[in-house]
């Protein structure tokens, strides 16, 4: 979406006449039908008017205009009357089909299917009722490798107190030369934590045995949207902030209100009514020491006041005295227009009345750019407790460049002891979303883990609990692991001549619903699925590509290792480094260790990953592996034996995995590697024949398609 400043004039005959004007484009007639004729266009007075566009890519045409939310667009099978080029014309049929995206990850498909594993065939502790034993394990580098150290408690204590401390770039670069380039130690060898292999072998378990998505970041996400891509989700927006999305005058749904804390519960008292006010009558008033803008003669434009930028950002509200304006003059907006404002402590009369003015960034264009701040009215005696999850789902948003609240709150509840002034949702009988402006970003109603399957979600007990262990509510539903990892030790390792610094991109982050869920099979950007479409499922389990040539170090020209504070430097293991260590395991069934080791012993082709850096291509290892199982009444005749005899042959424990499959109806043939989510796993973990490396990158930015909403094949769909 891009700003923009709309003129509007009057020809002699009275017809509307249209100009349109943004960074990256002179100024030009808008002679579209579609926005001369539009009500909403028709109502506005001659004058200058801050709108955001969107552009279609290839023929850089207008094809939407959103002005204070309201928004026109371009019916998909209307010709535009001008600036279509004839490369437009022939992709117009298409301009509805997203671009497919690519990414350093892919997802292995999440099935309905979960394999339950009842408790009570759980062996009885101090048992030796099933096979016991050891796995050790030979691991060699394949592309570099690193793993963070773990902080001392004294390093713990060393970060918490710079990050508190202002102005701290210089120390916490400081402190990450000498911590964070630290790969792990034992002993004065380096090692790989039992922790990381730990995880590494569950991940894989999981979908090998056809157990639930455990390890989930389950929380609600939240977005704002008038000119997305995707029609379902700009749609979808509107529906939930407008009382009616398809009229351009239509009152908003949100509510404003004073935001407080009382004990540990976090409160809203609504507020009489909220308005809008022109920055000119805010200046003129001496409520604010700056403007939003200031022009640069060189540049030609009007830039961000980086004054007026630091101000409100340490005093977003003002109280003040206000009155409301005559009908007339705010009769045609959906939110009333105030124009006397005045300080709370100077005389007030009869008819003013008692509100806060709400500061927020400037939105910029070619033209003067934001030109209104909001207002809110007096607190009422109505208040609403706000539900613990809705305020950990607000402090999680991290796409939020407006202020934090709640941070705010905490550290300015001396002087607004009644409150903050916020804009908030109430649906359903509750607050479901809150933000310091009035068209802010809401939170989906659905979390990430609402999105799995139902089977995902129950209590059953399935294979990857049963053997890792699990954290019970109460103490009879604990079960304690039969698994355990030793550290690997390297044999033979070499770290790099120096620390690096590896490449920052720019990660989409699970917001990305048309990389991070499922979408129909010939998907457009009219049934594009978000995270509250009915039909909504998580894509799967997320898996890196392997890279045998991945440019991991920084080189852009821009970057300055001696200024850069956001590198993080690190000091990898070269490749053909050798590590041994081990798993071992207690009282397993033939299925589960035949299932554990059809994690650990990948066809030739593929590697694991593990470690840090895997979008860049660090943390392909190989694993070779030799069963060993334990004979007890040997091990406890002889002190001499250790009672553990190698196995040479393990296809009975793979059989009978296999023969669990077939069981429930997954396995049709002899191979589980003809299963199609395992022939997903098993060409995202082939080292020898890889995607192109164009397929397996970040998109940038200048690409747009991150923008545009591209879509994320299946992997077994990337070249």
């Amino acid at each position: 979406m891009i700003k923009a400043t709309l003129y509007v004039s009057r020809s002699k005959k009275g017809s509307v006449v249209l100009d349109i004007e943004s960074d990256i484009a002179k100024k030009r007639p808008l002679s579209d039908s579609v926005f001369r004729e539009d009500e909403k266009i028709k109502s506005l007075q001659p004058g200058e008017y801050e709108v955001e566009i969107e552009l279609e890519e290839n023929s850089k045409k207008i094809i939407a205009l959103s002005l204070d939310g309201y928004i026109i667009k371009i019916p998909e099978n209307k010709p535009v009357q001008k600036y279509q080029s004839e490369t437009g014309k022939k992709e117009s049929k298409t301009a509805n089909i997203p671009e497919e995206a690519y990414a350093p990850y892919n997802f292995i498909s999440l099935d309905d299917k979960v394999i339950s594993y009842y408790k009570e065939t759980l062996p009885p502790k101090n048992s030796f009722s099933g096979l016991t034993g050891r796995i050790n394990l030979s691991i060699e580098t394949k592309t570099p490798l690193y793993i963070r150290r773990t902080l001392t408690e004294e390093e713990v204590e060393e970060l918490t107190q710079i990050e508190k401390e202002e102005n701290n770039k210089d120390k916490m670069r400081e402190f990450n030369m000498n911590i964070y380039q630290s790969f792990s130690p034992a002993s004065g060898k380096f090692k790989i934590p039992g922790s990381s292999l730990r995880g590494m072998v569950r991940n894989l378990y999981e979908i090998a045995t056809y157990s639930k998505m455990s390890y989930l970041d389950d929380h609600k996400l939240y977005f704002r949207s008038f000119a997305d891509k995707a029609i379902t989700l700009r749609t979808y927006y509107a529906e939930r902030v407008f009382e009616n999305p398809n009229q351009w005058n239509s009152p908003l749904k949100v509510k404003a209100g004073f935001l407080k804390k009382e004990g540990k519960d976090y409160k809203i008292t609504e507020a009489i009514k909220y308005y809008r006010v022109k920055e000119e009558d805010v200046l003129k008033a001496k409520l604010v020491p700056y403007s939003m803008a200031t022009y640069n003669n060189v540049k030609k434009r009007w830039e961000k006041n980086k004054d007026y930028d630091d101000f409100y950002k340490k005093h977003p509200f003002k109280h003040i005295w206000f009155r409301e304006s005559p009908p007339s003059a705010s009769d045609q907006e959906p939110v009333p227009l105030v124009e006397e404002v005045k300080e709370y402590d100077s005389a007030s009369k009869d008819d003013d009345k008692e509100g806060y003015l709400v500061f927020s960034g400037w939105m910029p264009s070619k033209s003067r750019g934001k030109k209104k701040h909001w207002l809110i009215g007096a607190p009422t005696s109505i208040t609403h407790t706000i539900d613990e999850t809705v305020v950990d789902d607000y402090c999680n948003d991290q796409n939020r460049s407006s202020i934090n609240l709640i941070d705010f709150l905490n550290q300015n509840k001396k002087e607004y002891k009644d409150g903050i002034p916020c804009f908030f949702l109430y649906e359903d009988g509750k607050v479901t979303a809150f933000g310091n402006t009035a068209l802010f970003r809401i939170s989906y109603k659905n979390s990430i883990g609402d999105l799995r399957p139902d089977s995902h979600k129950s209590d059953i007990l399935d294979m990857a609990e049963a053997l890792f262990g699990k954290v019970g509510t109460k103490s009879q539903d604990t079960i304690n692991g039969r698994i355990f990892f030793d550290d690997a030790i390297a044999k033979e390792a070499i770290a790099f001549e120096k620390p690096i610094y590896p490449k920052i991109f720019a990660n989409p982050k699970p917001t990305s619903f048309q990389l991070y869920l499922k979408q129909p099979q010939k998907v457009t950007f009219n049934d594009m699925r978000h995270y509250d479409s009915p039909d909504a499922k998580l894509r799967g389990y997320k898996q890196y590509w392997h890279k045998k040539e991945g440019k991991f170090e920084e080189d852009s020209p821009e970057f300055d290792d001696k200024t850069d504070t956001q590198h993080t430097l690190i000091a990898p293991i070269k490749p053909g480094a050798k590590f041994e260590g081990s798993i071992r395991f207690e009282n397993l069934s033939e299925e589960e260790l035949g299932a554990l080791l059809f994690v650990l012993q990948l066809p030739d082709e593929c590697c694991h990953k593990i470690g840090m850096g895997k979008p860049l291509g660090l943390g392909s290892i190989r694993l070779e592996t030799t069963l060993k199982l334990l004979n007890p009444e040997k091990r406890y005749r002889n002190l001499n034996e250790s009672g553990y005899t190698e196995a040479k042959d393990t296809a009975n424990y793979l059989n009978a995995y296999k023969e669990l499959l077939k069981k429930h109806s997954i396995l049709k043939t002899e191979n589980p590697w003809d299963i199609t989510r395992f022939q997903e796993l098993r060409k995202m973990l082939d080292f020898e024949k890889q995607p192109s490396i164009e397929k397996t990158i970040y998109m940038t930015l200048e690409s747009k398609l991150f923008q545009n909403r591209a879509v994320l094949p299946n992997p077994l769909e990337v070249k």
